[in-house]
């Protein structure tokens, strides 16, 4: 059941009346949402009730939040983790910025949450005859939002470099985002532009044929001041599917997707790089084929959902419980 609130004090004041067995914080390390934090806090305090905290925010806090809030928001958490009984990291630069706030090891669980994994009976690698066709040549595909800071700009650069050996490929680029319009601009400007397609947004359940019927994927994002991969869940579709990745070591990329097993992690920022792996995986059915099934066997083992919400289940109920 959805309950709507306006400010902090209405969001206390309708949690109270529920009188919940156990309470989960909003996202912690936001100076914005500070104080819905303390709302969620004193009603778990208050009540007695177990609170939960999950947080994927994994950059560093100085560099993000600049040296005066930086120390300001550690000391405004230190009293939030230290009633939690359960404190969820998605990764480990997010399990580091806890340990900035005291000495809450023994709380702390990394595991997924929120973003369970995938349903691995609809991201499959079996095609099915629903898979659309981008033209003979190999298909290069990206899904995730069109800004800069998820790389698109250099995988444009990239595939410049490899429609100079490989004329027949192909380029999927799908979603929204505010670069889509100098991504025309640029993609209008080349001789290679007919053979880069934008689908616009694709619903979730509408992927699986879009990943199948791609040779690689690529998801060349970029670190900025305030953002940096925290999961990377189209990594994971994309592994699910069967199909291997090239990507960037940005945030916790490299925590979900194994480089050299799944797929290839090159440096940020390097259209040559990127452009050289591309290359070098379409170069190489064979290795493809042995990415494509390691990466399909690596989400089974670590992102079927449905073992990742059992998982939560488990430590939730074990937090309610001590």
């Amino acid at each position: 059941v959805h309950i709507n609130y306006r400010t902090p004090w209405n969001l206390l004041q309708k949690v109270w009346r529920t009188h919940p067995n156990i309470v989960q914080g909003v996202v912690p390390f936001s100076i914005r949402l500070l104080p819905y934090t303390y709302a969620i806090f004193w009603i778990a305090r208050f009540q007695h009730i177990p609170l939960v905290s999950v947080t994927l925010e994994n950059r560093p806090l100085v560099e993000k939040f600049g040296a005066v809030f930086s120390r300001i928001l550690p000391v405004a958490l230190r009293p939030v983790f230290r009633y939690a009984r359960l404190i969820i990291c998605l990764n480990e630069g997010a399990k580091r910025n806890v340990l900035k706030v005291g000495p809450y090891e023994e709380k702390v669980q990394k595991f997924m949450y929120g973003t369970w994994g995938v349903d691995l009976d609809e991201f499959h690698p079996w095609k099915n005859g629903h898979e659309p066709n981008f033209g003979v040549g190999p298909v290069l595909l990206f899904v995730g939002r069109l800004h800069s800071e998820k790389g698109v700009f250099d995988l444009l650069d990239a595939f410049a470099i490899v429609k100079e050996h490989v004329p027949q490929a192909t380029l999927v680029l799908v979603g929204e985002g505010p670069a889509r319009p100098q991504i025309e601009q640029m993609i209008a400007g080349k001789s290679w532009g007919s053979s880069v397609f934008l689908t616009g947004a694709v619903r979730n359940r509408d992927l699986p044929p879009i990943f199948r019927a791609a040779d690689l994927f690529v998801s060349p994002s970029i670190t900025t001041r305030k953002w940096e991969e925290q999961v990377g869940m189209t990594n994971i579709q994309a592994m699910a599917c069967g199909v291997p990745i090239v990507s960037t070591r940005s945030g916790a990329i490299p925590e979900y997707v194994p480089d050299g097993i799944a797929g290839i992690l090159v440096p940020e920022r390097n259209p040559r790089a990127l452009a050289d792996a591309i290359l070098l995986l379409l170069a190489d059915e064979e290795l493809r084929q042995r990415m494509g099934e390691a990466g399909r066997a690596y989400a089974v083992a670590r992102y079927d959902a449905r073992k990742n919400v059992l998982m939560a289940e488990e430590s939730i109920l074990q937090a309610l419980l001590d």
